[in-house]
């Protein structure tokens, strides 16, 4: 029986009038997380006792990952649609925790571009089945068990070196690559260079350095859980460009808090395949693509929550398959 294909021209014409981008949302978006922020920042280092640190600086984390995620949506200048605005917020949050955003917004591009398609994807979760079956007897335990890893042991520093690591893959190609590879890390160390600087005059460089890595520690498990959940298990091409990335991301049923707090990214496939939709109309756009996905006889991978997924993933680890498999 062969699979219907996906009508490209319906799933278009069906979110044609959701891609207008309106800067209020975002701007307002940005206000809370920058206020926020602040505040939770501000109870933590004017704490007097070391519990009241820890427990501000955790608020302050949960806080700083759900600002750090809108500027995924600044990538696609979809946060406020203002290019200046979208160009310059993230870069302001990203460099004082040592996130090279400009090289990140390079790689996530080909991300969109070879996601489901081509396994140099630079944001590929997945091992294929001819990586794993090469790799020793620790990788090959890594493989089976990279969900729980990259999000407790790499954590926020796993996904630094990644970016790095995969911008160097592509450093000879890319002229945008070697531009923002330049800029990010003269503003990155230069920035956190003048942060340490300032504060060791008063004694505080260390304190700060915990401050960083506890940030680090937890909204870098809550990054790695996001990208891991999303993606995993799900890689391979389809009949046209639209269809592949519905197909090739996960949506996430979740209470109205969390898909806020994800800013609602949980409705994964509409943003791959529709980047240019803006974050407020993705669950919008989400149920009008189900219909025309539904009236061709599919459906969209859809799931109840993060935690029962991942619990899931965990236990059934997947790969590739990018050759038949033999008899």
């Amino acid at each position: 029986m062969t699979t219907q294909a996906i009508s490209a021209r319906e799933l278009q014409k069906s979110i044609a009038d959701l891609h207008t981008v309106s800067p209020w949302p975002g701007l307002l978006r940005a206000l809370i997380h920058v206020v926020s922020v602040g505040i939770f920042a501000a109870f933590a280092w004017n704490s007097a006792s070391t519990a009241g640190f820890l427990l501000w600086t955790f608020f302050t984390a949960l806080a700083y990952g759900t600002m750090m995620i809108t500027t995924h949506d600044a990538i696609h200048h979809t946060f406020t649609g203002l290019a200046w605005f979208d160009e310059l917020f993230p870069r302001l949050i990203s460099f004082p925790v040592f996130w090279f955003h400009g090289l990140y917004s390079e790689i996530h591009k080909l991300h969109h571009k070879m996601n489901g398609t081509d396994v140099n994807d630079p944001e590929r979760v997945q091992w294929t089945q001819e990586e794993y079956d090469s790799a020793g007897t620790v990788r090959k335990w890594y493989a089976r068990n990279q969900i729980l890893i990259r999000m407790f042991v790499f954590g926020g520093f796993g996904m630094m070196f990644d970016t790095i690591q995969h911008a160097m893959r592509f450093y000879k190609k890319s002229k945008g690559i070697r531009f923002q590879f330049m800029l990010d890390f003269a503003l990155v160390f230069g920035v956190n260079g003048l942060i340490l600087l300032v504060l060791s005059q008063y004694n505080l460089a260390l304190k700060y350095i915990i401050f960083y890595i506890l940030i680090e520690r937890i909204s870098g498990i809550i990054m790695q859980f996001r990208a891991q959940i999303e993606h995993y298990g799900l890689w391979g091409k389809h009949s046209h460009y639209f269809e592949t990335q519905l197909m090739n991301c996960r949506n996430i049923g979740t209470n109205s808090f969390i898909s806020w707090y994800f800013n609602h990214l949980n409705f994964h496939s509409v943003h791959h395949a529709f980047p240019t939709v803006p974050f407020y109309n993705l669950e919008k756009a989400h149920y009008r693509l189900k219909r025309v996905v539904e009236d061709s006889d599919r459906t969209l991978v859809e799931s109840k929550s993060y935690l029962a997924t991942m619990a899931k993933l965990i236990a059934n680890p997947v790969f590739i398959q990018t050759q038949p498999p033999s008899n």
